[in-house]
């Protein structure tokens, strides 16, 4: 967004962390992993969160799980800003080599480590010795069946990996095209692009809860839609068109563009906690499957709403903290959780009430937030400040940098 400290400002909270990022983005990121790490503590009790609700509890347990859609509205704006606003500018694409360094030292890592972790503990699910290579490059989402298999977090990290591969080829495209890449244009083939994403899952749903169903349903293809509102976002502060601007920036910005988000979120919620499974499997899943645009509206808004907020500043100095190590929370509490199931007499409840299930989330929190806060220290911070060197061969780029985190 400008900033130019007028009314379409976005709010700058980089001096709030002291790393480039956005405060206040940081303090969606750490909801969105403790959402996931929540909902993943409900398996403490022997009750994995179901796929329909059957209690009034489970409805705000399955949305939970949402929280990674939340990561990948995210991601939508943050990946695709620095390349969005060259694209429109005229101006040379962020250099490749340097962005391909930055986001390797951020992702693989800690996930090496996180892997490694469950396969020694002794992962429950079966693995041939050919799809190592797979999960260990995170390209295990590209073989039906083992999206979530050894390491249960790891699709959505392909994904991001995905995302942040298809990002400048797709930058590098629009540049090559002969049609000069207006933001008008460009927000229309996003647009068609999340059509093209909805329909894809509505196919996919059709195959039904086999390998090769379930696969399709959590691809990149099909899981494209929920990257498209941050995109819409990092195209939105270009648009010149009055049509468009009052969709993407006046929206928005408005008490009817927050009515809009809750609306979708609590419509989603229950719609998908509610599907019915009497008609068949295919039915529920394009029942199901029918919500994730709604949900990718109103994360979209609630990413749009956290940049016009006024930056938390160092008041916010908890929640911004666990913002900055919002993705070791990700990957260690699955490490946690595994541990603890290889343990179960160090679970304190084997019972899924919501009392046991209070107590089980605190718990998985207590021991995943100190680990997380460790590896930020001594692991994730000196591999980003590594990787923000420019190299000898990094040739400067007119216009100033932007961090994707």
């Amino acid at each position: 967004m400008p900033r130019n400290g007028g009314p379409e400002a976005a709010a700058d909270g980089t001096d709030t962390t002291g790393t480039g990022r956005v405060g206040n983005i940081d303090v969606l990121r750490a909801a969105a992993a403790l959402a996931v790490l929540v909902g993943h503590a409900y398996a403490l009790g022997g009750r994995g969160i179901p796929v329909k609700a059957q209690y009034v509890y489970d409805v705000p347990m399955i949305t939970l799980a949402t929280g990674v859609w939340l990561f990948f509205g995210i991601s939508g704006y943050v990946i695709s800003k620095p390349f969005v606003d060259r694209l429109l500018r005229g101006e040379p694409l962020p250099d490749l080599r340097g962005y391909a360094v930055r986001r390797t030292a951020r992702i693989f890592p800690l996930y090496w480590i996180a892997l490694t972790a469950t396969i020694v503990l002794g992962s429950r699910d079966p693995t041939l010795g050919w799809q190592y290579p797979f999960h260990y490059l995170l390209l295990n989402n590209l073989i039906p069946g083992r999206e979530g298999a050894l390491f249960s977090v790891a699709w959505t990290l392909t994904l991001e990996f995905i995302f942040y591969i298809a990002v400048p080829l797709l930058a590098l495209t629009v540049r090559a095209s002969r049609r000069p890449a207006s933001p008008e244009r460009l927000a229309l083939l996003v647009v068609a692009s999340w059509a093209g994403s909805v329909g894809f899952t509505a196919v996919s749903d059709l195959q039904g809860d086999g390998t090769l169903g379930l696969w399709l349903r959590g691809s990149f293809p099909a899981m494209w839609q929920m990257f498209c509102p941050g995109i819409l976002l990092a195209v939105a502060p270009h648009l010149c068109d009055p049509a468009w601007r009052r969709w993407l920036v006046q929206l928005p910005a408005s008490r009817t563009g927050r009515r809009l988000m809750i609306f979708c979120l609590v419509v989603a919620a229950v719609v998908s906690a509610a599907a019915p499974l009497r008609f068949g499997v295919v039915s529920y899943q394009l029942f199901v499957d029918a919500t994730r645009p709604l949900f990718a509206v109103g994360y979209g808004l609630l990413v749009a709403t956290a940049l016009r907020a006024r930056p938390l500043g160092r008041q916010g100095g908890s929640l911004l903290t666990l913002g900055l190590i919002s993705y070791g929370i990700y990957l260690l509490h699955a490490v946690v959780l595994e541990f603890l199931l290889h343990h179960p007499s160090l679970i304190p409840f084997r019972d899924t009430s919501p009392a046991a299930f209070a107590l089980h989330a605190g718990y998985t929190a207590a021991l995943t937030i100190p680990l997380a806060l460790a590896s930020w220290r001594w692991l994730e911070r000196p591999l980003i400040q590594l990787g923000r060197q420019r190299p000898t061969w990094h040739r400067p780029s007119a216009g100033p940098e932007t961090s994707e985190r």
